[in-house]
Parts: C-alpha cells; structure tokens; sequence
C-alpha cells in the first residue's frame, strides 16, 4: 500500500475511532505493520504526531523526544531483560543485559577502570593512523569499499589492538561480531538460522578468548612486560586483589571482552559507513566538512558528523521491559498507561527527528546542543564505549573524506548495500594515486 494511502486510511481510522481506545490499537498496529517497515521515519512521524505512544497487547512504540528520554532514564521501571538470556548464552553476564543493582555497579566499576575515558584521546590518534593507512593502501587501486576495506576493518584493529583481543584473522573476528551482535540485540523472533550462526560463532569465539586470557596471565605471572591494553588492565586487577571480588575471574574477563568487542565492531563500522553516505547525498556538506577536516578543525567536523549520525542513525532505537505498571508522559495530553511485562520500543530515531524539541529537525544544522542527540542512549545504560566513539567515528569519516577527487562509483555499486542489520559494501572511486 503506498505512504499516501496509508496515511489517508490513519486519518479515516482516527476520525472514527473517537475514544475507543482499543479499537484505536488493534486497527491501526494492524496498519503500521507495512509502514513501519517500509517506511519507518513516515509512521514515526504520524505517530509523534496522533499517537506519541503506541501500546498493543504486549509491546509499545514510544516517539517522542521526552518520552523516549522517559523511558531511557527509568531503569527500575524499564529494564534491560530482553537482553540478558541471548547475552548469557553468548558471552554471560555483561553489562548491557544487566539492570540496577550490584552486580551491575561491580561489572561497570570494573570495566572502566580498565577502560577509562581517559583512553578516548590515545584510541582516537590510533583509529587516525589505521584509517589513514587503510587509504593509503587503497589509493594506488582509485577506488575503495569503504564498508569492507576501512569501517570494518578500523574497529577490528582497534579491538586487537586496544582490547587485546585479535581473531584468527581480521574476517573471522569481524564475521563474529556481527553474527553475534544480530542474536544479542536483533534477532528478538528467534529466528532459527541466526540462532544457529551465534550459537556457531560463541562455540569457536569462546575458546579463542579463553586462549588468549591464559597466555597474557602466564606471562603476567612469569613477570613478562604488560601491554597496555584492556585484558591486561583486567588481568593486572586480579593480581592486586588477589582473586577477590573486586577483580573478575578467568570466566568474567572473557564474557566482558567478547561483550566489548561485540558492541564495537558492527556499531562503529555501521555509524561511520551511514554518516559518510549521508554526507554523500549532500553535496554542500560534504564539501564543508572536507573544508574543516583541510583545516584541522576537528570540533567543526565532529558536528558534521554528528549531524549526519542523526539524520541516518546506525539504531532505530532500543527495547526495554517494563516491570511495573508505568505511566508515561505524564500530566500531558497523551499520557498513557504502559503496563507492567509490556516490551517497549524507544524510538530514538524519531526523537530525534521530533519537532517539538528539536529545531528544524529535517534540516541538516550545526548549531544543535549536544542534548538533542540520543547516538548513545540515555540514562544507565548510555553507551559505554560513548567517549571512544565520539572521536572514532569522525577520524574513519575524515579519512574517507580526505580522498581527493572521492566520488561514488557509478552504479549500484557506489550505493550503500545494507544485508539484514548491516551495511556490506559501498564503493568510492577517486584519480589513482
């Protein structure tokens, strides 16, 4: 059905309806079935517009700016169950499947002692050089996948190298994460042939991990040098402590480096392929931000980035369960009761795109405060690798953009080629050098 006529059969549903309420639902989820599919960024527009949040039987669609923040914010009553069961066969405990509590302030404690922001600026200059050097490599050729050859490839590099966690080789490592992160925070019908790719991916990724921790704790333990890298900070702690609480085991050590390196292989390289297309399909931006990347305003090209992130972000937003009644928006025109064991769906991409708290929000501006993007979330569980990634993605933006004469090549193949949840190729072509 096309978007005109869906939207027209919206319009006749709600004029009908009147304050039938569950008449309201079950026609008009029903009719977002198609559109939200087929055209995500249309039905969120309607729904900010005649129904900010949508609940049908057990799920909810939430669209607004400040609600979706609402939602984001209240981890006791929203929490992060969803996650947890596909996250504890894969890798076990982690902090993104864990909600409020100790185990979650132990883990997070842990984990950022290890990885600290203070790491962001070092990561940053290292993500530089490696995106750098991916371009030079390719220059000779006159054309780059930039989704295979460097927004891969530049995470990956960074997981060996920062992480401590190289694959068998870059492919495997990367094959891994994506498969993984599909049935941790994707794969929600239990699709069978995803389960049984992760379930393929955890029995090879697991050992290799496994390997890896008890090499670096056999030459820790024999006084070789440490590697300023994530496993060995972790490794570091357990000889402070004493194989107390307050270090991780062997077990834990491995399952937060293989949640690590899940949540920043596929997210890094999806952000950075999407914001250099966006910027692709915006020839005056495009040429600005090259302009500011020439003059080594880094500040000025993070906002294009970021700009561009918004307007195509890597998320169309995150779920959450509640476990208590809950009403959302409350004291507004639209309140509504979300009740508890009801799985709701945060739409960040359409806050940001809400027009009663973003300005303009279809134009492509530089002068958006920082709070009006929600890339990494809110609340307890913002993105942990949020720092990191705020100068990651820019330099693997910037690299690309730095190419002279970089265009799309011709054809399909210059477009951006998107395989289930991820981006798979986009070829650029430029004067051999």
């Amino acid at each position: 059905m096309p978007v005109k006529s869906l939207l027209d059969e919206f319009k006749r549903i709600t004029q009908d309806v009147g304050e039938d309420a569950h008449r309201f639902t079950e026609q008009v989820s029903l009719l977002f079935q198609d559109l939200l599919v087929a055209h995500p960024q249309k039905a969120f527009q309607v729904l900010r517009t005649v129904k900010p949040v949508l609940v049908y039987r057990d799920a909810a669609i939430v669209t607004r700016f400040d609600d979706v923040v609402e939602v984001l914010t209240h981890d006791r009553q929203f929490t992060v169950d969803v996650y947890g069961p596909p996250m504890r066969k894969i890798s076990g405990d982690f902090v993104l499947g864990l909600n409020q509590g100790p185990a979650y302030e132990r883990a997070s404690s842990l984990l950022r002692l290890a990885f600290p922001q203070s790491d962001a600026p070092r990561i940053a200059e290292l993500a530089t050089t490696i995106a750098d050097r991916l371009v030079a490599e390719a220059l000779p050729n006159g054309q780059v996948d930039v989704v295979k050859d460097i927004c891969d490839r530049v995470p990956a590099a960074l997981v060996a190298q920062v992480l401590g966690v190289p694959g068998p080789d870059e492919p495997t490592l990367i094959e891994w994460a994506r498969v993984l992160f599909a049935e941790m925070f994707v794969n929600l019908t239990h699709d069978g042939i995803i389960a049984e790719q992760a379930a393929a991916a955890t029995a090879a990724i697991q050992p290799h991990v496994d390997a890896l921790v008890a090499e670096r704790k056999a030459a820790l333990a024999s006084g070789g040098p440490a590697r300023d890298t994530v496993l060995d900070r972790l490794l570091r702690q357990q000889f402070a402590d004493g194989h107390g609480s307050t270090a991780f085991s062997d077990a834990e050590i491995r399952s937060n480096l293989i949640g690590l390196l899940v949540g920043m292989i596929p997210t890094l390289s999806k952000a950075s392929a999407l914001a250099i297309d966006e910027l692709l399909r915006r020839p005056e931006e495009w040429a600005a931000a090259r302009s500011a990347a020439r003059a080594g305003d880094d500040t000025l090209f993070s906002r294009y980035v970021d700009e561009a992130m918004r307007l195509a972000p890597q998320t169309a937003g995150v779920i959450r369960r509640t476990v208590t009644d809950y009403r959302i928006a409350r004291g507004t025109h639209h309140e509504t009761l979300v009740p508890a064991g009801t799985y709701v769906f945060a739409a960040t991409q359409s806050a940001m795109l809400d027009g009663s708290v973003i300005k303009d929000p279809t134009d492509f501006r530089l002068d958006r405060p920082t709070s009006d993007y929600l890339h990494y979330g809110a609340g307890l569980h913002t993105c942990f690798g949020r720092y990191v990634n705020r100068l990651v993605i820019p330099a693997i933006v910037k690299a690309v953009l730095s190419i002279e004469g970089v265009q799309r090549q011709r054809g399909g193949a210059g477009e951006l080629s998107i395989d289930g949840n991820f981006p798979t190729s986009m070829v650029l072509t430029f004067p051999a050098g």
